[in-house]
């Protein structure tokens, strides 16, 4: 099209000007000329005397010209007060409300994260691990401040935080005799642990993202930004913020209810959430790597809907790294109790689906993970 274009219009141009007039060019060019020498003798004239246009005020000083070669005192004082703004209303006391404590038993209390509230919906596609906001009528009976756990102390700072915070500030111990033998936590006198381990990468995360970094340059800059589902108390997204990977962390509120609150006070970007029925609160092409570490999100499930919204939330040419149920099933069927025939069909299932994704999957049987 372009050569065919630039081939016929040269000739049709010369073609047109063959035609022109001589006499026409002139007359056009003398009427150009006389419409330029008429105009410049209508220009009013350039006044340079600018105290021809001073208008006395009675609320401003008349300017003055200075001197030449003068230095004139600059005056910085003010000349308007608020006494002299008109006044449209009468002034007004803001009001002193006063909200008083909610009882000390509730300083972990969420509303819209309610686990009696949550048992009331679906579980099909975790629906019920979703927010789900009190009622106007149940609102008029929590108005009080949710108070701070007794003996909070000021957080520690990062980068010490990423190992070791104030007991008193999450004070659960449940996760430390759950997730003993995965090193997720642990208690040190008026502390907490965190060796870096995870369901996953009971060996600590260090060396958990070392095999990914086998597969995928998290050094070179294209990976700044990741997204961890399930992310337990967020080991995963630590390890990766002291290697300048901005991770955000989720989890929903279930069983082991302070995860990201573990998270939160170790200093990591985390927000209680669930991948279920609703789009993620992020915009597409967000994150450079998605990871799942036995999140039990079933992505083989609903035609692949959740690795749809995977894909929506990954930039072009992103990752997304799977590890946990079904990956190596061959060698952790037993420990996952569940039949090999169950965790194949999921695996099959997950590679109809995930097609592009298959770079990821190889990563995680290369790291056996």
């Amino acid at each position: 099209m372009a050569t065919v274009f630039n081939s016929l219009f040269p000739h049709r141009i010369a073609s047109k000007f063959k035609r022109v007039n001589p006499i026409h060019v002139l007359l056009v060019s003398i009427l150009f000329a006389a419409s330029y020498f008429a105009g410049n003798f209508h220009v009013r004239p350039v006044v340079t005397d600018v105290t021809q246009f001073t208008v006395p005020d009675s609320n401003c000083q008349t300017p003055t010209r200075a001197a030449p070669n003068s230095d004139p005192a600059l005056d910085f004082q003010p000349h308007h007060s608020a006494e002299d703004l008109p006044s449209y209303a009468p002034a007004t006391t803001a009001r002193a409300i006063d909200v008083p404590p909610c009882d000390a038993r509730w300083f972990e209390y969420t509303p819209c994260e309610d686990v009696d509230r949550s048992l009331k919906f679906p579980r099909d596609r975790l629906v019920y691990r979703e927010r789900h906001c009190p009622t106007q009528e149940e609102k008029a009976g929590m108005r009080c401040r949710v108070p701070a756990p007794f003996g909070y102390r000021v957080p520690v700072r990062w980068p010490e935080s990423r190992d070791s915070v104030w007991y008193a500030n999450v004070p659960h111990k449940w996760l430390t005799v759950e997730k003993a033998g995965q090193n997720w936590v642990r208690v040190e006198g008026d502390r907490f642990k965190f060796p870096g381990g995870g369901t996953m990468f009971p060996h600590g995360a260090d060396a958990y993202i070392d095999d990914i970094g086998k597969l995928i340059n998290l050094k070179d800059g294209s990976i700044r930004t990741a997204i961890d589902t399930g992310c337990g108390v967020a080991s995963f997204g630590a390890y990766l913020m002291s290697r300048n990977v901005l991770t955000v962390s989720f989890a929903p509120r279930d069983t082991h209810v302070a995860q990201v609150q573990f998270a939160l006070e170790r200093g990591v970007p985390a927000v209680l959430g669930v991948l279920a029925s609703n789009k993620l609160p992020y915009p597409a092409r967000a994150f450079d790597l998605a990871h799942c570490s036995r999140c039990l999100i079933p992505w083989g499930q609903y035609d692949g809907l959740y690795l749809i919204e995977v894909d929506r939330v990954l930039r072009p040419g992103g990752y997304w790294v799977l590890s946990g149920p079904p990956i190596n099933w061959e060698k952790r069927w037993k420990g996952w109790e569940r039949s090999q025939e169950d965790l194949k069909g999921e695996q099959d299932g997950i590679e109809r689906l995930e097609g592009g994704y298959w770079r990821s999957w190889k990563l995680k049987e290369a790291g056996n993970h």
